[in-house]
């Protein structure tokens, strides 16, 4: 039986704390995308997204405020609100975000993750 998806998204967190690539390329399909909306880096490649998540992206902690699956088949869909404390090249990325994690149940019963949108948050109190 194959793992509740939100427990493989908060796995999926914890690694790229942790910048556990080896669990990020198993759970990564290959035509994985993340779409930030960031300018000059709207959505990122799997291969991008590894690059930046062990050479550049620090997370110091996070935690989420909600976590919810809806399940069709073989494919769940994962709603997140996540707030993090890290950095970026040096530059701050503690903040808040919104996510939609796509995930794909593979012949080995196991997750991928096919796509992930991530929208920041402003500041509260901004």
């Amino acid at each position: 039986m194959a793992d509740d998806p939100e427990d493989v998204v908060r796995r999926w967190q914890d690694a790229v704390a942790a910048r556990d690539v080896a669990h990020l390329e198993a759970l990564l399909a290959p035509e994985f995308t993340l779409t930030t909306g960031r300018p000059g880096a709207e959505v990122r490649t799997r291969a991008e997204y590894l690059a930046i998540t062990r050479e550049r992206y620090v997370v110091d902690e996070h935690a989420f405020d909600a976590l919810d699956a809806l399940r069709y088949g073989d494919v769940a869909v994962v709603c997140s609100r996540l707030r993090q404390r890290g950095s970026m090249d040096g530059q701050d990325r503690t903040q808040a975000f919104r996510m939609t994690d796509v995930l794909v149940l593979g012949a080995d019963g196991g997750w991928r993750a096919v796509l992930r949108h991530a929208t920041p948050l402003a500041p509260e109190g901004a």
